[in-house]
Formats: C-alpha cells, structure tokens, sequence
C-alpha cells in the first residue's frame, strides 16, 4: 500500500509540473502590446491586423488601449484607426510592447520592447534619404503635367534610387542572419531579388529563421518558381474563378492566351481596361482568350472591380494576393504585367500595354 501511495504521488507531482510547464510555455508565447494616444477620442477603434486580416479590435479608452495575443516568433502587424493617418506597422515580440503616439503620427510613435522593431527601425533610418528620393521621382513619373521624355529620366533615376535601396537591405539582411527582420525582407520581395539572390540570402539566415512561417514562404517560392522568358512554355498552375470552379491554365490549350496579372486598386491596371476589353471583343471569338490573376487579398474587392468594369473574361483569385503561386511561379514584382503565350503553349511577348497589345494579338492569331 505504500509503494502504491508513494507512485500516486509521484504521477501526481509530474502532472502538476507538466501542466505547469504547459503554462508557463503559453505565457513565454504571449505577446502584449500596450498603447498610450494623445489627441485622439476616446472610444475611436483601434485595429491590429497581420498580412491584411484583422487579428485584434478595440476602443481607445481614456487615451489608451490593450492588445494580447500568441506569437510563435516575432511577426510584423499593421496598427491602425479609420484615418489614414493614423497607420504604421509595428514589429511584435513575445512579451511587452508599448506605444505611445499622437493624433496623426502613428509613423513617429516611440515603440519600445520588440527587439525586431528596433532592428526595422535601425534599417528604415539607413535607407531614409533613398525613400524621399524615391517618393519624389515616383510623382512626377506618374503625374499628367510632365511629358513623356522628363518622366522617362524619372523613370531611369528611378531605377537606380531602387537598386541602391536594395543593396542596403541585401547588405542588412546578410549582417544580421538571426534577425526576423532579414527572413521578413528576403520573403517579402523574393520576386523582385529573383531566385538566385533569394537562394543566397536564404542560405546564409539562420537555421531558426527558415523553419518560421516566413522561412517557410521562401521555401514554397525557390520551389515552385520558375521565371519563365519569352521563348519558353507557360508553366500550368491551379486556380478558383468567381464562380468557385478550379481553373487549370492548360484548360485553355490550343488558344492565344493572355496571361494577365492586376488588382482592382492599381492605378495603371485600370488605364489597361479599354485595351484589353477591345483585345477581348474583337479576337475572342477568333481563338483569343484572357485569364486574368488577381493581386486582390479582399474577394469583394475584387468582384466589385470585374462586374462594374466589364471585365467579362477568365478572372482567377487567391486570397493569398501576389503571394498566390502564379505570382510566385512568373516572378511578378509588379503590376500591371501579363504574358501573351500561343497556341503552342509559348510565350511570345510580356508586358504588352495599349495598342501594342492589340497589334500583337493580330500579329499571332
């Protein structure tokens, strides 16, 4: 009887401790963000969101708000109220984050307690200056006072202001291998550093940040990209249109296809509906087809955008946005873009606007 007795209790003893290590586990995952506003009403609401989904809401009260909530590594979060102004992103650990701000400064608030926001901000302040250039230069690239040869020059400086800008970053991302910072940037513009510089940074981060969920998303991109050039053959892919069927882009052997990549907030794409909506009436019935691919992580967005604009051919979604996988199979960085492939299923032309799309359509049909 004693031995049993003695066994009971020491069944017991390892629950305890092995419930007490679960929670103390839980709490070491706990993020808690708190908030201190100056100028801003009271009961006005606050949210916090990651990747574009709402995670978290609540009212300011007496100038303050709370946030709590489970992290597995530190993520980046966007805070924000319903003025524009009052919207930055916010690096978030385990443990205390405070923020303090005022009304329409969300962008200089004073962020202590992530050490991942620290990290950001020592970078943002290293490429500063390149983002005034490049604010500057991108408005008169897109304006309608300038002409075409002085936005060409923009266009040019513009370029070289971008390359600068990432060879900053690169540079970061490859001093400080152990930062949530570098697997974030290396993630987040794996197609515009291309497979080969994305393969390299990749390789030098540490081996803790490749199993994170950004690691993770680096991963699924060197597997599946494949950046194919005019001359190659489309690369088949899966995907829903508006109506929830699933689309195979080889369901459209045997026609000239327009690959077509867009949102329904991007200026440029919309300037491209009166060429590609001639394209489509004038060569549909001719063996012409176009499937178009959404940036848009918001479905309302985008059928809102297809049905008041007439846009009444193939349209594919992803809530995934331009990490959706024919983003990441095509290396899209931007957008508008689109690839015209043949009837043989090879590419011919990329990045076709106005009438040079139409003429190239007549061209290959």
């Amino acid at each position: 009887m004693q031995h049993k007795t003695k066994f009971l209790s020491l069944l017991l003893t390892a629950i305890i401790f092995a419930c007490a290590e679960k929670q103390n586990e839980e709490l070491n995952n706990r993020y808690i963000l708190k908030g201190s506003l100056d100028g801003i009403e009271n009961q006005t609401w606050i949210y916090l969101s990651f990747e574009n989904k709402v995670t978290d809401s609540t009212q300011i009260s007496e100038n303050k708000f709370e946030f709590t909530g489970e992290l597995n590594h530190p993520k980046l979060f966007n805070l924000y109220t319903k003025y524009p102004q009052n919207s930055t992103s916010i690096w978030l650990d385990t443990g205390l984050t405070t923020f303090e701000a005022k009304n329409e400064k969300f962008r200089e608030a004073k962020i202590i307690g992530s050490k991942s926001q620290t990290e950001s901000e020592q970078l943002r302040s290293a490429v500063k200056d390149y983002r005034k250039h490049r604010d500057s230069l991108t408005q008169i690239a897109i304006s309608t006072i300038y002409n075409d040869s002085i936005k060409k020059i923009a266009n040019e400086a513009l370029k070289v202001i971008y390359a600068s800008h990432l060879e900053i970053e690169t540079d970061f991302v490859k001093k400080n291998p152990k930062s949530y910072v570098s697997v974030w940037f290396v993630d987040h513009y794996s197609t515009t550093l291309g497979r080969t510089k994305t393969q390299e940074l990749f390789n030098a981060l540490d081996d803790s940040l490749k199993q994170s969920s950004y690691g993770e998303r680096i991963t699924h991109y060197l597997n599946i990209n494949v950046n194919p050039k005019i001359g190659d053959s489309y690369v088949n892919f899966s995907m829903t249109n508006n109506k929830g069927e699933l689309i195979n882009l080889s369901d459209y052997n045997g026609k000239l296809l327009l690959l077509d990549f867009w949102a329904s907030w991007c200026g440029p794409c919309k300037e491209e509906y009166p060429a590609l909506k001639e394209a489509y009436a004038k060569f549909h019935d001719k063996g012409f087809e176009i499937v178009s691919i959404s940036q848009d992580q918001n479905r309302e967005d985008w059928i809102n955008a297809i049905e008041t604009n007439g846009l009444n051919w193939v349209n594919l979604w992803d809530a995934s946005g331009n990490n959706a996988d024919p983003y990441l199979i095509y290396d899209i960085n931007g957008i508008p873009d689109n690839f015209l492939i043949d009837k043989n299923g090879i590419i011919v032309a990329r990045d076709l606007r106005g009438k040079e799309l139409i003429s190239t359509i007549k061209k290959n049909l």
